[in-house]
């Protein structure tokens, strides 16, 4: 079960509080007696607490999944694999895939890899993995615009032929994660010059993000790198045509929680959200 950290801490200031009092009373035995009976308390409330809603991240994943795929043939290892396999693969809006000899489902409990990336004035290409122990599915764009999807677990894997643009290709990856991404908070950070924490302004809004006097236009990265993990978090990647980079880490329940920014020069920050 998740927790907040903004539930945490009144549970670890009453703690303290009562540790504390025990300490300044009789003897250590009453210390240990009130710790106890502290420890009890924050478990009962714990127990207690409700579970948080959690981020929907996997809505762009299953928009851009969607679909039929034509052109498919076996190139797994396995025995099954040595004649080509029909076609179409058509995935539904739901995530479960069928055809061509596989069987599968793209659920939000799977490991989910976005690259979306681009050289010079050439159009973006997307690379796109999704998977657990039991099913993948990858869709990839070439810089020639040839684009293939692959389907199932060695060693049975087919591959097929992609004749339409990929969703996720149109627009930045942050555009398609605006609705989670945009926030606007303080964040403390490690200053790398001074080695000081500083209370320092946090803002993603209409594609630009801003982190003190640092500024990131993230419509015109030349690379994007997103990572949602099967416990519910997402991690963001930017890295700018000037090679600076920026890394945002979204919590289940899609608030900003850690920053990692390395500016222009030497300029560096290791973030935190204040709880």
């Amino acid at each position: 079960m998740s927790k907040s950290p903004q539930r945490h801490a009144p549970l670890m200031f009453l703690t303290a509080m009562l540790v504390l009092s025990a300490c300044s009373d009789k003897s250590k035995e009453v210390a240990s007696e009130n710790t106890k009976a502290a420890d009890t308390a924050v478990e009962e409330v714990a127990d207690n607490e409700p579970d948080l809603p959690t981020a929907d991240y996997f809505a762009p994943i299953l928009a851009t999944a969607e679909g039929t795929y034509s052109e498919c043939e076996a190139i797994g290892t396995g025995a099954a694999t040595e004649s080509k396999a029909g076609g179409p693969v058509v995935v539904a809006a739901n995530g479960k895939a069928s055809g061509a000899g596989i069987a599968g489902e793209v659920t939000a409990d799977m490991d989910v890899l976005l690259v979306r990336q681009r050289e010079g004035n050439a159009a973006p290409t997307l690379a796109m993995t999704v998977q657990n122990e039991k099913f993948m599915l990858s869709l990839m764009e070439h810089d020639d615009g040839k684009k293939q999807a692959g389907f199932g677990m060695q060693p049975n894997v087919v591959q097929c032929k992609v004749t339409k643009p990929i969703k996720l290709s149109s627009q930045s990856l942050y555009a398609s994660y605006a609705y989670l991404m945009d926030a606007k908070t303080t964040i403390k950070c490690l200053n790398s010059g001074t080695l000081n924490f500083d209370d320092v302004a946090y803002q993603v809004a209409k594609g630009v993000l801003k982190i003190g006097d640092e500024t990131y236009d993230l419509n015109t990265l030349k690379m994007e790198t997103v990572n949602i993990g099967s416990d519910k978090r997402m991690s963001y990647l930017g890295q700018t045509p000037d090679d600076r980079s920026i890394m945002v880490f979204l919590d289940p329940q899609g608030k900003v929680s850690n920053l990692q920014v390395n500016g222009k020069g030497d300029k560096a920050f290791a973030c935190a959200v204040r709880p």
